[in-house]
């Protein structure tokens, strides 16, 4: 993860060894060596994913290439603010740890995630409503594409009724918890007193949250809905939609992998979108923003 980052950019691998210093935990190892199990661990993988994130804004800012508006998908929040003016990275790396470590310990047991496809979200709603609030939406991804958290007996039970109802596949995530749900409240709780001690400053850009699919600047707001954010679902597609309102029209995906890419397509198909993921793909979107 990250390889080239680490092993080709002094700055990216300095900023990498504060961060094992400032959290005290072997990111580098975790990265290049694994295992794959330790890295994929949440207390592990949040500021794994997030070094990533930053390395490649960073390259991003000193490029001169700025968003207009940012927005991130449930951790991808944090890496956002750092984009968005709000977050020093340092305090970002803090905040992840933390959020990571109360998600990791207060998890409860025999609870999990699946991905619902094909159906709407009003039937993904629906039938999450007749389990009893056992299962509810947790990631609101594109349109035909849902997730549900819940208990592990309750999830089996409603694959059912979901299948029946018409989705094509409900496919079980290889988490090890219901996040964006109600079962998180302890985490929610355990990650609030780290996160109120953590210096943030007003946004300088626009941010779009997945808690409300809205604008939001002020600090005090901000902290609130990055708590409620571990207990409430992902409100992706409304928060692309949301951007796009404000005259978005060209949507950049920072960090690894090519989820988000693939997903705003499927909200937005005119829309025009790019990634970066290591420094190959940096290189092929500088080119194209300095281009135009």
């Amino acid at each position: 993860m990250a390889r080239d980052l680490v092993e080709r950019d002094d700055r990216s691998a300095e900023f990498l060894r504060q961060s094992e210093e400032q959290l005290r935990m072997p990111l580098r190892r975790l990265m290049l060596e694994g295992p794959e199990a330790a890295l994929q661990a949440t207390e592990h993988a949040q500021p794994a994913i997030t070094f990533h994130c930053l390395a490649l804004l960073r390259h991003l800012t000193d490029a001169g290439v700025a968003p207009a508006a940012v927005a991130g998908h449930s951790l991808g929040e944090f890496a956002g603010l750092v984009a968005a003016g709000g977050l020093d990275p340092a305090d970002a790396m803090l905040a992840v740890q933390a959020r990571g470590q109360a998600m990791s310990a207060t998890a409860p047991a025999s609870t999990g995630m699946a991905a619902v496809l094909g159906l709407s979200d009003e039937a993904v709603e629906e039938a999450c409503r007749l389990s009893g609030g056992q299962v509810v939406p947790a990631n609101y991804n594109a349109p035909g594409q849902v997730v549900i958290s819940g208990t592990d007996i309750a999830l089996d039970s409603l694959t059912v009724s979901l299948e029946r109802a018409g989705a094509k596949r409900v496919i079980r995530l290889a988490v090890s918890a219901a996040f964006h749900s109600p079962l998180m409240r302890q985490a929610a709780l355990t990650f609030a007193g780290t996160w109120s001690r953590i210096d943030l400053r007003p946004l300088d850009r626009d941010q779009v949250f997945n808690t409300d699919a809205e604008l939001h600047r002020e600090p005090s707001d901000i902290r609130d809905l990055m708590v409620r954010q571990l207990t409430g679902p992902v409100r992706w597609s409304a928060s692309v939609l949301r951007l796009a309102r404000l005259g978005v029209d060209t949507f950049v995906e920072v960090g690894p992998k090519r989820t988000l890419t693939a997903l705003v397509k499927k909200i937005i198909p005119t829309a025009t979108v790019h990634n970066v993921e290591d420094l190959k793909t940096l290189d092929a979107f500088l080119k194209v923003a300095h281009a135009a």
